[in-house]
């Protein structure tokens, strides 16, 4: 269960998207709209950077996820 806590990135819009196609494929969509010029001076480092951190978050929160399928696999 997530942990109601302080907003640590004002002026931000989270926008997530839970779907399954026609085919059956699940897939997650995650925008996040930042406040204008937050990312304006981002270099190509960071831009890196911010998308393996963003990767890694992501992974964590889908692990329990993936963790119960391969349990009612077994």
């Amino acid at each position: 269960m997530a942990l109601e806590t302080e907003c640590l990135t004002p002026g931000t819009h989270f926008h997530t998207d839970i779907d399954t196609d026609y085919e059956g494929r699940e897939s997650i969509t995650v925008s996040v709209g930042v406040p204008p010029g937050t990312l304006k001076d981002l270099t190509e480092e960071e831009a890196v950077l911010l998308e393996k951190l963003l990767h890694n978050q992501i992974e964590l929160v889908l692990r329990p996820y993936f963790i119960r399928a391969k349990l009612s696999e077994a």
